[in-house]
């Protein structure tokens, strides 16, 4: 297929991850050219310089779902699954068989390249190094603050191995399953206490809020500035994003002189939820590189999400220390899209709302605040009958996000005009302090109890929805209630679900932490389709009717015992 007559949206990942940056990805075989005589071209680029192949025995050649559905429109192809790789499609070229047949090439190659430019990716240009690579995930230990390390005499190995790298770095001997991580993946529960005591502070970042989300529904990007001249005039939020950004940054030692400095940043964005709002809840979901999602369906994920509460309980009133915000609570769970659909979840973190308590996690974890009556099983008020603000910080290393813009000067002086002509209540050194606030453990029983399914976001906003797994499948299906299936086709894939244990053991109940983080038992927690979810409500409710015939049975042997006596 020529290059012009392939869909306009469909491109090689190839583009962005090069021939080296193995990414998580669909991958696919095809069988044809395997079987065909190839040669490997020079690595991706322009093209200009291709060298005539010369044979070479079949090879085993992984290529990218755009490129399975485009340039091998024709060939017996084949998905492998989901994992690491990189798409060799660019670089596979079949010999000409007969005279004059046009040589096989990656159709989708050159357009794949001028638009991952347009995100600032630029593989055929490796002395740039200001240009953009895929985000660096936070490593798994423990943040580097954290001292727990294992004893002198434990890290001694049988063979007498000390644990340590051959450069003497003994990070790798941190304790991963420490109170500051998730399975590895590292979390955190801090209280800001400029924002917890100083109400005044916090209504002037409301405010704000209120303003921003009614001029605006994106996401806004703050650069890491070290010059003072280029941070006046900011407003507050702006302000307060720059701090959690370098407060971070600093804590975790994600400053190595040569990226986080030159390139980094924060993204933000505010939920405002007014009293007794119906605005839809945020059902579960991952963050990542919305626009590189879209084009590439390849996922760059933060290195660190934050959620700071303008608003819920207030610490500072003793009457309400040990009661929970009626506002639906942020959950993160140990799981993230890298992860096989089917991996048991082990871990969750609930946080309710606290005036300036602040959570940060992983950015690669699946999370969100979905609705459902099990955040509160002792609340007899509606969720949501009282105002959520939320301030939400993604930390950046390699750049920002496509489609991700400083906040425009014609929304800002909105924004700054809220404080009604008020000098900014927001400083760096008012913010720079955050103390770690305690986080309740609780380890979750296997339960016969009907369990709770939370949504993901609709497919239409979801990435991982989006792109199925057939080279030759329809991928658009907005219509919620069209069948476009003509009998033979197949089906559609179920909805994704989360399904839980009822989590609410008598001992979180007891003590209503606003911070918990509970340990599931294997496979009791995890991702399912439709039919599967129904067919798990369907075992549940079946095991407690055979525990209820259990229980009438014993008591009616018990009464025929009394009866005898």
């Amino acid at each position: 297929m020529a290059e012009d007559e392939s869909p306009n949206e469909d491109y090689c990942t190839r583009a962005i991850t090069g021939g080296d940056n193995a990414t998580h990805q669909a991958i696919y075989i095809c069988d044809t050219c395997q079987l065909l005589p190839q040669s490997k071209a020079p690595p991706a680029g322009d093209g200009k310089d291709m060298k005539e192949p010369t044979t070479q025995p079949p090879l085993p050649s992984c290529i990218c779902q755009s490129c399975a559905e485009i340039c091998h429109v024709d060939h017996d192809v084949y998905f492998v699954g989901m994992g690491p790789c990189t798409c060799d499609c660019p670089n596979l070229v079949i010999v000409e068989q007969t005279k004059g047949q046009e040589e096989h090439c990656c159709v989708l190659q050159h357009r794949s390249i001028e638009e991952a430019r347009k995100l600032g990716f630029d593989i055929t240009n490796n002395k740039d190094e200001t240009l953009k690579q895929l985000n660096i995930p936070l490593p798994m230990k423990v943040p580097p603050n954290c001292t727990l390390l294992l004893s002198a005499a434990s890290i001694l190995s049988e063979n007498g191995d000390d644990g340590m790298s051959d450069d003497g770095d003994n990070s790798n001997i941190l304790c991963i399953e420490c109170n500051t991580t998730m399975g590895g993946h590292s979390f955190g529960a801090f209280a800001i206490p400029t924002l917890t005591n100083n109400e005044t502070m916090c209504q002037s970042l409301i405010r704000q809020a209120e303003v921003l989300v009614g001029e605006s529904k994106e996401t806004f990007w703050m650069p890491c500035i070290e010059d003072e001249q280029q941070q006046k005039g900011w407003c507050d939020l702006e302000i307060l994003a720059r701090d959690i950004y370098k407060y971070h940054v600093e804590s975790y030692r994600l400053d190595n002189g040569n990226i986080a400095t030159s390139c980094g940043g924060a993204e933000w964005w505010v939920q405002y939820k007014p009293v007794g709002s119906q605005k839809a809840p945020v059902d579960l979901h991952y963050d990542k590189d919305e626009v590189l999602a879209e084009k590439f369906g390849l996922g760059s994920f933060p290195t660190l999400s934050t959620v700071t509460y303008l608003t819920g309980r207030d610490d500072t009133n003793v009457s309400n220390c040990n009661k929970i915000s009626d506002n639906e609570p942020t959950v993160i769970f140990s799981h993230t899209y890298d992860d096989d659909e089917d991996r048991p979840i082990e871990m969750m973190l609930l946080s309710h709302a606290v005036r300036g308590k602040h959570i940060v996690f992983d950015g690669r974890l699946l999370h969100g605040a979905p609705s459902n009556a099990a955040w509160q099983p002792n609340s007899k008020q509606p969720s949501s009958s009282s105002l959520r603000v939320t301030f939400l910080v993604n930390i950046w290393l390699t750049g920002k996000p496509a489609g991700v813009e400083i906040l425009p000067e014609a929304i800002r002086s909105k924004v700054i005009a809220a404080n009604d002509g008020e000098e900014s209540k927001v400083t760096d050194a008012m913010i720079s302090e955050y103390r770690e606030r305690h986080v309740t453990r609780y380890t979750v029983p296997r339960s016969n109890h009907k369990k709770i399914f939370l949504p993901f976001v609709s497919a239409g906003a979801t990435w991982i929805e989006e792109r199925t797994h057939g080279s030759n499948e329809e991928t658009d299906s907005d219509d919620e209630g069209e069948d476009d299936n003509d009998g033979g086709e197949e089906q559609e894939e179920e909805e994704l679900v989360l399904a839980l244990p009822q989590f609410a053991t008598p001992e979180y109940i007891r003590d209503q932490p606003d911070t918990a983080l509970f340990t599931f038992e294997v496979g009791a927690a995890r991702l399912v389709r439709g039919d599967q979810a129904a067919d798990d409500e369907a075992e549940t409710e079946d095991c407690r009717w055979r525990l209820l015939i259990s229980s009438n049975k014993e008591q009616a042997d018990s009464d025929d015992d009394d009866d005898e006596d």
